[in-house]
Protein backbone atom coordinates (compact mmCIF):
# COMPACT_ATOMS: atom_id res chain seq x y z
CA UNK A 1 0.00 0.00 0.00
CA UNK A 2 0.90 3.53 -0.66
CA UNK A 3 0.47 6.94 1.40
CA UNK A 4 -0.09 10.06 1.00
CA UNK A 5 0.23 12.67 3.89
CA UNK A 6 -2.05 15.74 3.51
CA UNK A 7 -1.17 18.77 5.35
CA UNK A 8 -4.99 20.47 6.67
CA UNK A 9 -3.66 23.63 4.51
CA UNK A 10 -4.13 21.78 1.52
CA UNK A 11 -7.64 20.36 2.58
CA UNK A 12 -8.59 23.93 3.86
CA UNK A 13 -7.55 25.19 -0.01
CA UNK A 14 -9.86 22.95 -1.46
CA UNK A 15 -12.71 23.91 0.57
CA UNK A 16 -12.20 27.92 -0.17
CA UNK A 17 -12.42 25.90 -3.99
CA UNK A 18 -16.11 24.70 -3.21
CA UNK A 19 -16.92 27.30 -1.26
CA UNK A 20 -16.99 26.42 1.91
CA UNK A 21 -14.49 28.55 3.56
CA UNK A 22 -14.57 32.19 2.31
CA UNK A 23 -11.72 33.84 0.50
CA UNK A 24 -10.11 37.49 1.96
CA UNK A 25 -7.88 37.96 -0.95
CA UNK A 26 -8.61 37.42 -4.62
CA UNK A 27 -4.65 36.61 -5.32
CA UNK A 28 -5.56 33.33 -3.55
CA UNK A 29 -7.86 31.78 -6.21
CA UNK A 30 -4.97 30.61 -8.39
CA UNK A 31 -2.78 29.10 -5.18
CA UNK A 32 -5.72 27.45 -4.63
CA UNK A 33 -6.45 25.91 -7.31
CA UNK A 34 -2.97 24.70 -8.11
CA UNK A 35 -3.54 22.90 -4.11
CA UNK A 36 -6.79 21.13 -5.42
CA UNK A 37 -5.20 19.77 -8.32
CA UNK A 38 -2.64 18.03 -6.03
CA UNK A 39 -5.10 16.91 -4.05
CA UNK A 40 -6.94 15.33 -7.13
CA UNK A 41 -3.85 13.79 -8.14
CA UNK A 42 -3.13 12.44 -4.81
CA UNK A 43 -6.41 10.66 -4.53
CA UNK A 44 -5.63 8.92 -8.18
CA UNK A 45 -2.01 8.01 -7.85
CA UNK A 46 -1.92 6.36 -3.87
CA UNK A 47 -3.65 3.92 -2.34
CA UNK A 48 -4.77 5.77 0.39
CA UNK A 49 -4.39 9.46 1.86
CA UNK A 50 -3.76 10.23 5.74
CA UNK A 51 -3.68 13.29 7.50
CA UNK A 52 -2.98 14.40 11.25
CA UNK A 53 -6.53 15.52 12.83
CA UNK A 54 -5.50 18.58 14.67
CA UNK A 55 -7.94 20.61 14.11
CA UNK A 56 -9.70 22.39 17.22
CA UNK A 57 -12.70 20.63 18.45
CA UNK A 58 -14.96 22.63 17.08
CA UNK A 59 -14.23 21.70 13.22
CA UNK A 60 -12.64 18.05 13.85
CA UNK A 61 -16.32 16.57 12.60
CA UNK A 62 -17.17 18.73 10.03
CA UNK A 63 -13.58 18.26 8.59
CA UNK A 64 -13.95 14.41 8.62
CA UNK A 65 -17.52 14.53 6.82
CA UNK A 66 -15.85 16.39 4.03
CA UNK A 67 -13.48 14.33 3.50
CA UNK A 68 -14.00 11.05 4.20
CA UNK A 69 -12.49 9.13 2.40
CA UNK A 70 -9.52 10.75 4.27
CA UNK A 71 -7.77 8.81 7.37
CA UNK A 72 -7.53 11.32 9.77
CA UNK A 73 -5.27 9.98 12.33
CA UNK A 74 -5.64 11.74 16.03
CA UNK A 75 -2.51 13.19 17.54
CA UNK A 76 -4.23 11.70 21.08
CA UNK A 77 -3.30 8.21 19.50
CA UNK A 78 0.23 8.41 19.16
CA UNK A 79 2.18 10.42 22.00
CA UNK A 80 5.09 9.89 19.47
CA UNK A 81 3.37 13.00 17.02
CA UNK A 82 3.57 15.49 20.35
CA UNK A 83 7.44 14.40 20.44
CA UNK A 84 7.93 15.30 16.42
CA UNK A 85 5.63 18.46 17.15
CA UNK A 86 8.35 19.74 19.64
CA UNK A 87 10.99 18.67 18.00
CA UNK A 88 9.51 20.81 14.91
CA UNK A 89 8.78 24.21 17.15
CA UNK A 90 12.22 23.64 17.94
CA UNK A 91 13.72 23.53 14.43
CA UNK A 92 11.50 26.39 13.52
CA UNK A 93 12.38 28.36 16.50
CA UNK A 94 16.14 27.94 15.50
CA UNK A 95 15.45 30.31 12.11
CA UNK A 96 16.35 33.80 13.08
CA UNK A 97 14.84 36.03 10.20
CA UNK A 98 16.96 39.14 9.27
CA UNK A 99 16.63 41.97 7.31
CA UNK A 100 19.50 44.09 6.26
CA UNK A 101 19.52 46.59 3.53
CA UNK A 102 15.94 46.10 2.69
CA UNK A 103 16.43 41.98 2.04
CA UNK A 104 15.87 39.03 3.76
CA UNK A 105 19.56 37.92 3.96
CA UNK A 106 18.98 35.25 6.88
CA UNK A 107 20.05 31.77 5.12
CA UNK A 108 16.35 30.20 5.57
CA UNK A 109 13.76 32.61 4.39
CA UNK A 110 16.71 34.21 1.91
CA UNK A 111 16.85 31.10 -0.18
CA UNK A 112 13.38 29.91 -0.07
CA UNK A 113 12.53 33.71 -1.25
CA UNK A 114 15.03 33.33 -4.11
CA UNK A 115 13.51 29.63 -5.14
CA UNK A 116 10.08 31.48 -5.64
CA UNK A 117 11.18 34.21 -7.13
CA UNK A 118 10.02 36.87 -5.18
CA UNK A 119 11.75 39.93 -6.09
CA UNK A 120 10.79 41.92 -3.25
CA UNK A 121 12.02 45.04 -0.85
CA UNK A 122 12.07 46.92 2.07
CA UNK A 123 12.33 50.58 2.99
CA UNK A 124 11.09 52.90 5.26
CA UNK A 125 7.68 54.77 4.24
CA UNK A 126 6.15 58.06 5.75
CA UNK A 127 2.56 57.09 7.46
CA UNK A 128 1.15 59.66 10.06
CA UNK A 129 4.54 61.82 9.62
CA UNK A 130 6.36 58.51 10.88
CA UNK A 131 8.15 55.98 8.78
CA UNK A 132 7.55 52.68 8.68
CA UNK A 133 9.33 49.38 7.44
CA UNK A 134 7.44 48.86 4.36
CA UNK A 135 7.15 45.11 2.27
CA UNK A 136 7.34 45.96 -1.71
CA UNK A 137 7.58 44.08 -4.98
CA UNK A 138 10.56 45.20 -6.86
CA UNK A 139 8.83 45.72 -10.14
CA UNK A 140 6.24 47.33 -11.76
CA UNK A 141 2.32 47.04 -11.17
CA UNK A 142 0.33 45.84 -13.97
CA UNK A 143 2.52 42.96 -14.97
CA UNK A 144 2.38 39.18 -15.41
CA UNK A 145 5.52 39.97 -12.62
CA UNK A 146 3.18 41.60 -10.35
CA UNK A 147 0.60 38.50 -10.63
CA UNK A 148 2.57 35.86 -9.72
CA UNK A 149 4.23 37.89 -6.87
CA UNK A 150 0.55 38.87 -5.51
CA UNK A 151 -0.24 35.16 -5.78
CA UNK A 152 2.99 33.83 -3.82
CA UNK A 153 2.48 36.34 -1.19
CA UNK A 154 -1.10 35.78 -1.18
CA UNK A 155 -0.23 32.04 -0.26
CA UNK A 156 2.19 32.38 2.04
CA UNK A 157 -0.32 35.32 3.98
CA UNK A 158 -2.52 32.46 3.75
CA UNK A 159 -0.18 30.62 6.28
CA UNK A 160 -1.57 32.20 9.28
CA UNK A 161 -5.33 31.48 7.94
CA UNK A 162 -5.26 28.45 10.26
CA UNK A 163 -3.82 29.56 13.10
CA UNK A 164 -6.75 29.48 15.20
CA UNK A 165 -7.89 26.24 13.95
CA UNK A 166 -4.58 24.21 14.44
CA UNK A 167 -1.79 24.20 16.76
CA UNK A 168 2.08 25.50 16.09
CA UNK A 169 4.80 27.79 16.08
CA UNK A 170 4.70 31.92 14.70
CA UNK A 171 6.59 34.97 15.64
CA UNK A 172 7.02 38.21 14.23
CA UNK A 173 10.57 38.56 15.65
CA UNK A 174 13.03 39.60 12.64
CA UNK A 175 16.52 41.23 13.14
CA UNK A 176 16.34 44.52 11.32
CA UNK A 177 19.64 45.88 10.33
CA UNK A 178 20.18 49.32 7.92
CA UNK A 179 22.65 48.65 4.72
CA UNK A 180 25.03 50.60 6.98
CA UNK A 181 25.25 47.50 9.57
CA UNK A 182 23.54 49.32 12.03
CA UNK A 183 20.85 47.24 13.92
CA UNK A 184 17.39 48.76 14.52
CA UNK A 185 16.88 48.99 17.93
CA UNK A 186 13.59 49.65 19.18
CA UNK A 187 15.24 53.13 21.00
CA UNK A 188 17.35 53.61 17.94
CA UNK A 189 14.22 53.49 15.72
CA UNK A 190 12.70 56.29 17.95
CA UNK A 191 15.58 58.58 17.93
CA UNK A 192 15.66 58.01 13.69
CA UNK A 193 11.61 58.89 13.87
CA UNK A 194 11.13 55.63 12.61
CA UNK A 195 7.97 53.72 13.78
CA UNK A 196 8.78 49.70 13.37
CA UNK A 197 7.54 47.51 10.96
CA UNK A 198 4.37 47.56 9.60
CA UNK A 199 1.44 44.96 10.31
CA UNK A 200 2.13 43.12 6.91
CA UNK A 201 5.26 42.87 7.32
CA UNK A 202 5.18 41.48 10.82
CA UNK A 203 2.24 39.02 9.22
CA UNK A 204 4.60 38.13 6.72
CA UNK A 205 7.21 37.16 8.76
CA UNK A 206 4.89 35.02 10.91
CA UNK A 207 3.89 33.70 8.12
CA UNK A 208 7.08 32.51 7.18
CA UNK A 209 7.59 30.68 10.62
CA UNK A 210 4.58 29.45 10.63
CA UNK A 211 5.12 27.75 7.01
CA UNK A 212 8.24 26.93 8.04
CA UNK A 213 7.30 25.03 11.25
CA UNK A 214 4.58 23.23 9.34
CA UNK A 215 6.75 22.28 6.91
CA UNK A 216 9.04 20.44 9.52
CA UNK A 217 6.17 18.89 11.30
CA UNK A 218 4.84 17.25 8.54
CA UNK A 219 8.30 15.95 6.93
CA UNK A 220 8.53 14.21 10.19
CA UNK A 221 5.53 12.91 10.56
CA UNK A 222 5.46 11.91 7.21
CA UNK A 223 8.71 9.64 8.33
CA UNK A 224 7.24 8.43 10.89
CA UNK A 225 4.22 7.26 9.27
CA UNK A 226 6.20 6.13 6.24
CA UNK A 227 4.05 7.90 3.77
CA UNK A 228 4.51 10.65 0.86
CA UNK A 229 4.82 14.14 1.76
CA UNK A 230 1.84 15.70 -0.92
CA UNK A 231 1.94 19.43 1.22
CA UNK A 232 0.61 22.25 -0.31
CA UNK A 233 2.70 23.86 -2.97
CA UNK A 234 3.94 26.84 -1.32
CA UNK A 235 5.51 24.73 1.12
CA UNK A 236 7.48 22.43 -1.39
CA UNK A 237 10.22 25.15 -1.87
CA UNK A 238 10.80 25.25 1.95
CA UNK A 239 10.78 21.86 2.20
CA UNK A 240 13.70 21.53 -0.54
CA UNK A 241 15.62 23.79 1.61
CA UNK A 242 14.95 22.16 4.99
CA UNK A 243 16.39 18.59 3.13
CA UNK A 244 19.07 20.14 2.02
CA UNK A 245 19.75 22.02 5.31
CA UNK A 246 19.64 18.22 7.18
CA UNK A 247 21.82 17.10 4.53
CA UNK A 248 19.62 14.62 3.45
CA UNK A 249 19.77 16.15 -0.32
CA UNK A 250 23.23 16.80 -1.41
CA UNK A 251 24.11 20.63 -2.68
CA UNK A 252 24.62 19.26 -6.18
CA UNK A 253 21.74 16.85 -6.22
CA UNK A 254 19.73 19.93 -5.13
CA UNK A 255 20.68 22.39 -7.52
CA UNK A 256 19.51 19.67 -10.46
CA UNK A 257 16.39 18.94 -8.60
CA UNK A 258 15.16 22.84 -8.81
CA UNK A 259 16.55 23.70 -11.72
CA UNK A 260 14.52 20.16 -13.18
CA UNK A 261 11.25 21.95 -11.33
CA UNK A 262 11.59 25.09 -13.55
CA UNK A 263 11.84 23.76 -16.55
CA UNK A 264 11.03 20.95 -18.76
CA UNK A 265 11.84 17.60 -16.68
CA UNK A 266 12.46 14.78 -18.96
CA UNK A 267 15.58 16.49 -20.39
CA UNK A 268 17.35 16.05 -17.21
CA UNK A 269 15.83 13.98 -14.44
CA UNK A 270 17.72 11.21 -14.99
CA UNK A 271 20.84 13.35 -14.12
CA UNK A 272 19.45 14.07 -10.79
CA UNK A 273 20.69 11.53 -8.97
CA UNK A 274 22.79 11.11 -5.66
CA UNK A 275 24.12 7.47 -5.19
CA UNK A 276 23.94 6.09 -2.10
CA UNK A 277 21.16 8.69 -1.04
CA UNK A 278 18.86 9.96 -3.22
CA UNK A 279 17.15 9.43 -6.77
CA UNK A 280 14.09 10.97 -8.49
CA UNK A 281 11.28 9.31 -10.27
CA UNK A 282 9.03 12.15 -12.49
CA UNK A 283 5.68 12.03 -14.16
CA UNK A 284 4.41 14.55 -16.77
CA UNK A 285 0.33 15.05 -15.69
CA UNK A 286 -2.42 16.62 -17.46
CA UNK A 287 -4.54 18.49 -15.34
CA UNK A 288 -7.29 16.64 -14.07
CA UNK A 289 -9.06 19.21 -11.80
CA UNK A 290 -9.65 20.82 -15.53
CA UNK A 291 -11.14 17.79 -17.43
CA UNK A 292 -13.63 16.62 -15.10
CA UNK A 293 -14.43 20.41 -14.49
CA UNK A 294 -15.66 20.59 -17.69
CA UNK A 295 -16.87 16.74 -17.78
CA UNK A 296 -19.57 17.36 -15.16
CA UNK A 297 -19.79 21.35 -15.43
CA UNK A 298 -19.57 21.45 -11.59
CA UNK A 299 -17.06 21.91 -9.24
CA UNK A 300 -18.47 20.07 -6.79
CA UNK A 301 -18.14 17.02 -8.18
CA UNK A 302 -14.53 16.84 -9.48
CA UNK A 303 -13.15 15.23 -5.99
CA UNK A 304 -16.06 12.47 -6.19
CA UNK A 305 -15.66 11.56 -10.01
CA UNK A 306 -11.87 11.54 -9.01
CA UNK A 307 -12.75 9.16 -6.60
CA UNK A 308 -14.54 6.85 -9.23
CA UNK A 309 -11.50 7.33 -12.07
CA UNK A 310 -9.01 6.07 -9.34
CA UNK A 311 -10.50 2.80 -9.29
CA UNK A 312 -10.13 2.57 -13.51
CA UNK A 313 -7.35 -0.06 -14.70
CA UNK A 314 -5.17 2.55 -16.26
CA UNK A 315 -4.64 4.65 -12.64
CA UNK A 316 -4.56 0.90 -10.51
CA UNK A 317 -1.33 0.09 -13.20
CA UNK A 318 0.56 3.81 -12.40
CA UNK A 319 0.29 3.24 -8.81
CA UNK A 320 1.55 -0.71 -9.24
CA UNK A 321 4.21 0.88 -11.25
CA UNK A 322 4.96 3.85 -8.33
CA UNK A 323 4.74 0.57 -6.39
CA UNK A 324 7.39 -1.65 -8.32
CA UNK A 325 10.49 1.63 -7.88
CA UNK A 326 9.28 2.00 -4.30
CA UNK A 327 9.67 -1.90 -3.58
CA UNK A 328 13.34 -1.78 -6.12
CA UNK A 329 14.77 1.13 -3.46
CA UNK A 330 13.28 -0.50 -0.10
CA UNK A 331 15.15 -3.88 -1.21
CA UNK A 332 18.21 -2.56 -2.99
CA UNK A 333 19.08 0.83 -1.40
CA UNK A 334 19.71 4.05 -3.71
CA UNK A 335 23.03 2.13 -6.01
CA UNK A 336 23.50 2.99 -10.23
CA UNK A 337 22.71 -1.00 -9.62
CA UNK A 338 18.92 -0.52 -8.75
CA UNK A 339 18.76 2.82 -10.80
CA UNK A 340 19.21 0.72 -13.86
CA UNK A 341 16.27 -1.68 -12.49
CA UNK A 342 13.94 1.37 -11.99
CA UNK A 343 14.67 2.38 -15.45
CA UNK A 344 12.38 -0.29 -16.66
CA UNK A 345 9.50 0.67 -14.68
CA UNK A 346 10.24 4.32 -15.13
CA UNK A 347 9.99 3.59 -19.18
CA UNK A 348 6.14 2.28 -18.61
CA UNK A 349 5.12 5.34 -16.06
CA UNK A 350 6.17 7.36 -19.02
CA UNK A 351 4.39 5.39 -21.46
CA UNK A 352 1.54 5.41 -18.96
CA UNK A 353 1.84 8.99 -18.73
CA UNK A 354 1.53 9.70 -22.49
CA UNK A 355 -1.94 8.06 -22.45
CA UNK A 356 -3.14 10.06 -19.50
CA UNK A 357 -2.40 12.91 -21.26
CA UNK A 358 -4.11 11.31 -24.31
CA UNK A 359 -7.51 10.67 -22.35
CA UNK A 360 -6.98 13.39 -19.95
CA UNK A 361 -5.61 16.27 -21.74
CA UNK A 362 -7.47 19.50 -22.18
CA UNK A 363 -6.79 21.91 -25.01
CA UNK A 364 -6.90 25.06 -24.61
CA UNK A 365 -5.82 27.85 -27.05
CA UNK A 366 -2.03 27.88 -25.57
CA UNK A 367 -2.02 23.76 -26.19
CA UNK A 368 -2.56 21.32 -23.44
CA UNK A 369 -1.62 22.49 -20.19
CA UNK A 370 0.62 19.59 -17.96
CA UNK A 371 2.11 19.67 -14.97
CA UNK A 372 5.38 17.92 -13.28
CA UNK A 373 5.07 15.34 -10.22
CA UNK A 374 8.53 14.83 -9.12
CA UNK A 375 8.96 12.10 -6.39
CA UNK A 376 12.51 11.87 -4.50
CA UNK A 377 13.47 8.45 -2.68
CA UNK A 378 16.30 8.86 0.32
CA UNK A 379 17.73 6.11 1.45
CA UNK A 380 17.85 5.48 5.51
CA UNK A 381 21.83 6.49 5.21
CA UNK A 382 20.53 9.62 3.37
CA UNK A 383 18.91 10.87 6.27
CA UNK A 384 21.35 11.57 9.39
CA UNK A 385 20.82 14.89 9.24
CA UNK A 386 16.75 14.20 10.04
CA UNK A 387 16.35 13.26 13.62
CA UNK A 388 16.13 9.95 14.70
CA UNK A 389 13.58 8.42 16.61
CA UNK A 390 15.65 6.82 19.39
CA UNK A 391 16.00 10.59 20.44
CA UNK A 392 12.56 11.26 20.98
CA UNK A 393 12.74 7.84 23.71
CA UNK A 394 9.89 6.09 22.93
CA UNK A 395 8.81 2.78 21.20
CA UNK A 396 6.96 3.24 17.59
CA UNK A 397 3.81 2.40 17.19
CA UNK A 398 1.50 2.98 13.55
CA UNK A 399 -1.91 2.97 12.83
CA UNK A 400 -3.26 -0.83 12.10
CA UNK A 401 -3.43 0.10 8.73
CA UNK A 402 0.35 1.04 8.38
CA UNK A 403 1.46 -1.84 10.39
CA UNK A 404 2.35 -3.63 7.16
CA UNK A 405 4.07 -1.14 5.23
CA UNK A 406 7.46 -2.01 5.31
CA UNK A 407 8.44 0.86 3.18
CA UNK A 408 12.65 1.73 4.32
CA UNK A 409 13.08 5.02 1.85
CA UNK A 410 11.34 8.12 2.31
CA UNK A 411 10.22 10.17 -0.02
CA UNK A 412 8.53 13.27 -1.03
CA UNK A 413 6.61 14.96 -3.42
CA UNK A 414 7.74 18.26 -5.23
CA UNK A 415 6.37 20.46 -7.43
CA UNK A 416 7.09 24.17 -8.67
CA UNK A 417 4.61 26.61 -7.60
CA UNK A 418 5.40 29.17 -9.82
CA UNK A 419 4.66 27.10 -13.08
CA UNK A 420 1.68 25.27 -11.81
CA UNK A 421 0.64 28.69 -11.51
CA UNK A 422 1.05 30.03 -14.42
CA UNK A 423 -0.76 26.81 -15.78
CA UNK A 424 -3.55 26.92 -14.09
CA UNK A 425 -3.94 30.94 -16.09
CA UNK A 426 -3.30 29.89 -19.41
CA UNK A 427 -6.63 27.55 -18.74
CA UNK A 428 -8.38 30.42 -19.66
CA UNK A 429 -12.12 29.87 -19.44
CA UNK A 430 -11.58 26.57 -18.04
CA UNK A 431 -10.28 28.58 -15.19
CA UNK A 432 -13.15 30.41 -14.87
CA UNK A 433 -15.45 27.18 -14.35
CA UNK A 434 -13.09 26.03 -11.74
CA UNK A 435 -13.23 29.49 -9.89
CA UNK A 436 -16.92 29.17 -10.14
CA UNK A 437 -18.20 28.58 -6.72
CA UNK A 438 -15.28 30.55 -4.47
CA UNK A 439 -17.01 32.68 -1.68
CA UNK A 440 -15.19 36.05 -2.10
CA UNK A 441 -15.18 38.84 0.77
CA UNK A 442 -12.28 41.07 -0.63
CA UNK A 443 -13.92 44.45 1.10
CA UNK A 444 -10.50 44.83 3.27
CA UNK A 445 -8.27 44.06 0.37
CA UNK A 446 -5.14 45.80 -0.75
CA UNK A 447 -2.93 45.25 -3.57
CA UNK A 448 0.72 44.54 -2.82
CA UNK A 449 2.97 47.43 -2.37
CA UNK A 450 5.48 48.21 -5.58
CA UNK A 451 8.76 49.87 -5.78
CA UNK A 452 10.35 51.03 -9.15
CA UNK A 453 13.59 49.20 -9.39
CA UNK A 454 15.43 52.42 -10.70
CA UNK A 455 13.85 54.15 -7.82
CA UNK A 456 14.96 51.22 -4.93
CA UNK A 457 18.22 53.73 -3.66
CA UNK A 458 16.37 57.09 -4.03
CA UNK A 459 15.21 59.31 -1.01
CA UNK A 460 12.33 61.59 -0.86
CA UNK A 461 9.98 62.81 1.64
CA UNK A 462 7.72 59.60 1.86
CA UNK A 463 10.76 57.09 1.24
CA UNK A 464 14.29 56.42 3.11
CA UNK A 465 16.03 53.32 1.70
CA UNK A 466 17.05 50.67 4.39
Amino acid sequence: MSYALIDNASLTAVQRVMGQVVVKNRDTINGDLVALENFIQAILFYDDLICIDNYKEKHKEARKVAFKFVNFISPNDFRELEQIEKKAKFEAQSIHPEIRGGEFVDPDFREFLERLKMNMVCTWDIRSSVYYLTMKMLGQPNTPEFQKYSELSAAIFNELSDVGDTFGYWSKDVSLIGSDSILYTREKMQKRGFGGTTRALDMFVASLNWLAYKTIYYSLTAKYFKADTFLHPIRHAFQIHWMKKTGAYGHDFTAKLIQSLSKDISTSVSQIIDNGRSSVTSIELPIFSAWLGVESGNINTVISSALELKGQQKFRDIRGLLREIRKAYDENGITSTTNKLVNKWEKELSKASANLKKYYGLKTDQGIQVNHLMKVYNSVAALKGLPKFSEFDFRVSLPNFIQDNVSQSFSNLYKDIGSELTAIERLGGVRDILASQFQIDDELYTPPKTEAPEFRYYTSDWKIPM
